[in-house]
């Protein structure tokens, strides 16, 4: 399973890391396994997002073992992302 990460360009979360748990037309809809869960997604148009494409070796292997949209997951994934992210 490939892991499709998204950061907000734009509104009051801008900044937040998501993972993309569906696509549609024009938006996505994203879960951070915090206040956004798999039960309830932030839907978001694609203009207001940047997909992040380089996802590290790390945090591909978490998504080859385990690859199940739960928030648990979720939260493991954007936590190792984030903590990469701030080392460089």
């Amino acid at each position: 399973m490939t892991i499709t990460m998204a950061k907000s360009i734009a509104g009051h979360d801008k900044t937040e890391v998501y993972v993309v748990i569906d696509e549609e037309d024009d938006s996505v809809l994203l879960a951070n396994g915090k206040n956004r869960t798999v039960a309830s997604p932030k839907r978001k148009k694609l203009k207001h997002v940047q997909l992040i494409k380089n996802i590290p070796d790390e945090v591909s292997a978490i998504s080859e073992v385990e690859n199940d949209f739960k928030d648990l997951w979720i939260k493991r994934v954007i936590r190792i992302y984030t903590g990469l992210m701030t080392k460089e």
